[in-house]
């Protein structure tokens, strides 16, 4: 599966308040995302993932707080059945006047 969207990925930062309770501007990113992603069948067993990140300031973007509410979206999208499954990941981030983010899945080969 790749997926390639041109909408800044959500910061961990702004997903959560609190531990558990999800923002509203998270709750709106999930919503748009869920809309706009195309479906896609669910690929099932354990995952690697290569993600990539298009930021216009790499620089002031931690690479890892992205991932979370990605990684939340794509199980709730149906294209992996858990998080828990993912073995390997890979992400990069890049600068780019366009933000967004690009992910793909494949079967986790050891």
């Amino acid at each position: 599966i790749t997926i390639v969207q041109k909408i800044k990925p959500l910061s961990i930062n702004k997903a959560f308040q609190g531990r558990r309770f999800k923002t509203q501007e998270y709750k709106d990113y999930e919503k748009m995302l869920l809309y706009i992603l195309p479906k896609k069948q669910m690929i099932k067993g354990e995952v690697s993932l290569d993600i990539d990140f298009f930021f216009k300031y790499p620089k002031k973007c931690d690479i890892d707080n992205c991932i979370k509410p990605l990684l939340d979206i794509l199980v709730k999208k149906g294209y992996i059945e858990d998080d828990r499954k993912i073995m390997k990941m890979d992400l990069r981030k890049f600068q780019s006047d366009e933000e967004g983010f690009e992910v793909r899945i494949d079967l986790f080969k050891s």
